[in-house]
């Protein structure tokens, strides 16, 4: 999840609790987004570098184990030595160990749902786990989580308008992207209004900031039992269609969540020479109608296909790409480069989860070590 996300979950766990010292909501929300720290040696380098320790260790049980010990004796430094005479100090050991194992262990258990996945057995095996319940970026959450936060917390006017903007700074975003189908941006902008009324509602009839937060962590519980029903059953559609399809042994299968649309996934299936793709819903009744679906050539087995994927470079994206397609095009400066795709992110054209290279006169990839880790 994107780390607005995981800051607002941090927030809700924090003020669910009966533990309202601020060092312990510190050690929330600091701990809900702790495990990203690895984007500090895994972002500056080379992309093959961040495709290959972004979601590593830190993302992993035996680093959620280290990852909280470590925080949780930073807490109990700052409480003994630099916060000793203020309003945070005095918070019990205990307290300040459950935000922090609470709020790491939030960030692995959501990003673990979505589609990027992790590694939760490293250092002993780095296969990949994916959850494929929502994507990156769920502005569901964002309205969930988002409002038990305003509810709870205080601040008056000046809260009042710090959300605002932060509404619209939102709705901005779900409602002018074009990858939010056009219904569920409708649904998600009624829903925005509901969650503007019922936090002004509660603001004033001051329910009870705990209850509220208590809530929020509740629903967005609620919605994640919702996804994974939803996915179980797109997942069994869309098995079915690969057996009705192939009884190749390799075929590979995965229903994909889609942005703000829980009801409606999207199928992948993947076998040796293609990769076929298209929306289901997870009943019948849901499915688009006149649904289609697109395939994709591989193109693994093309020479310079095949002479990057055995390098160092190739090596990293086996590890990283789930659904990798390939082929040989026209570069920016009209020279032939190799690239691959990675079919839960791109289809055409470039942006994240799509490596090149360039070729030399014999059409080999020209592969420079240094960027591999």
């Amino acid at each position: 999840m994107e780390n607005g996300c995981h800051t607002l979950a941090g927030f809700a766990m924090a003020r669910s609790g009966r533990d309202p010292r601020a060092l312990v909501t510190t050690a929330f929300v600091v701990g809900a987004n702790l495990p990203d720290i690895d984007l500090a040696w895994s972002s500056f380098r080379s992309v093959l570098v961040y495709y290959h320790d972004h979601r590593g260790f830190t993302h992993s049980i035996a680093g959620f184990l280290v990852l909280t010990l470590l925080w949780w004796l930073t807490l109990l430094a700052l409480d003994h030595f630099w916060l000793s005479r203020g309003a945070m100090a005095g918070a019990r050991p205990l307290s300040l160990l459950r935000g922090a194992a609470l709020g790491i262990g939030s960030h692995l258990l959501m990003d673990a749902a979505n589609s990027y996945g992790v590694r939760p057995f490293l250092p002993w095996s780095d296969r990949w786990v994916y959850g494929d319940l929502w994507v990156v970026v769920d502005p569901w959450l964002w309205l969930i989580l988002g409002g038990a936060v305003y509810v709870s917390g205080d601040g008056g006017r000046r809260r009042t308008r710090i959300w605002l903007v932060g509404a619209a700074a939102a709705a901005i975003v779900v409602l002018s992207s074009p990858v939010v189908p056009p219904a569920c941006r409708a649904i998600w902008a009624l829903g925005g209004v509901v969650t503007l009324a019922v936090c002004r509602a509660a603001t004033r009839r001051r329910a009870p900031a705990r209850d509220a937060a208590i809530l929020g962590v509740g629903l967005a519980l609620a919605y994640a039992v919702l996804c994974a029903v939803a996915h179980r059953a797109a997942m069994e559609r869309v098995t079915a269609m690969a057996a009705a399809a192939s009884r190749d042994p390799s075929t590979r299968v995965a229903a994909l969540p889609r942005p703000a649309d829980p009801l409606r996934w999207e199928w992948i299936i993947a076998d040796a020479p293609s990769v076929r793709f298209g929306v289901v819903g997870a009943l019948p009744a849901l499915d688009q109608p006149r649904a289609s679906s697109t395939a994709l050539d591989r193109g693994l087995d093309r020479p310079g296909v095949e002479a990057l994927m055995n390098s160092c470079a190739g090596e990293v994206l086996r590890e990283f790409f789930r659904f990798p397609v390939a082929d040989v095009e026209n570069g920016p400066d009209g020279n032939a480069e190799v690239v691959v795709r990675d079919v839960r992110y791109a289809r055409q054209g470039r942006g994240f989860a799509v490596y090149s290279v360039s070729t030399d006169g014999g059409g080999a990839p020209i592969i420079d070590r240094r960027e591999c880790p």
